[in-house]
């Protein structure tokens, strides 16, 4: 029988934006700080250092993805100044848009691959039909959607196949976890009926039956 998603906290919406005006290893850096934000209200007061030090990354690079962020209106920044003890310091609360967004599982950052393909795997969720874990598009198509070219596009594909995270048929480019890669039960069935209707068991058919 299909799975489904047991709901918690361990995932965020991560806007398509992410997709549009980031490259990999920036997209990554974008579902750590989604990863440090509050999932209500969707604002984090995590540190660059912070950042830098779970991602192996130095601050420079996390403040120049940060940044960019900022510039492209994927993040608004707000900054402040306290008076401590010890002096003045500074933070600044980082508020996500979830705008167009798809769900993404948290637990995306643990697994063991390098940063850039996490952040092509979020992408590529990005350019999924909605409600689902199909991207359609070729890899020319897809190329032409996001701001890297389409021989970084195919070598990331590649590794992702190679790893097990994605499968490619006639159909399309398919996410194969749908535990990182968020769908509900009901986009699980319907798109499992029109592309692979022939692992649909009969407890299947009958959950899903339509009744007049």
């Amino acid at each position: 029988m299909i799975q489904t998603w047991q709901t918690s906290m361990n995932y965020r919406k991560i806007p398509q934006l992410v997709a549009d005006e980031l490259r990999p290893l920036e997209a990554y850096t974008y579902l750590l700080l989604a990863s440090k934000s509050d999932y209500n209200t969707l604002e984090s007061k995590v540190n660059q250092s912070t950042l830098a030090e779970q991602s192996n990354l130095d601050v420079k690079t996390i403040r120049n993805h940060l940044n960019k962020m900022e510039n492209k209106g994927i993040v608004t920044v707000q900054r402040e100044r306290k008076v401590g003890a010890s002096g003045i310091f500074k933070f600044n609360t980082y508020h996500l848009s979830d705008e167009n967004y798809s769900l993404i599982s948290v637990d995306l950052l643990n697994e063991p691959i390098k940063k850039e393909l996490i952040g092509f795997l979020v992408q590529l969720k990005l350019r999924c039909l909605n409600f689902t874990n199909l991207c359609r598009y070729s890899v020319r198509d897809l190329a032409d959607t996001l701001p890297y070219s389409k021989s970084t596009v195919d070598r990331y594909l590649i590794e992702a196949e190679e790893k097990g995270y994605v499968k490619r048929d006639k159909q399309g480019i398919m996410l194969l976890d749908k535990n990182l890669f968020i769908v509900d039960e009901k986009s699980v069935y319907e798109i499992t009926r029109e592309l692979y209707p022939e692992i649909l068991t009969d407890e299947d058919r009958r959950d899903h039956r339509v009744h007049n």
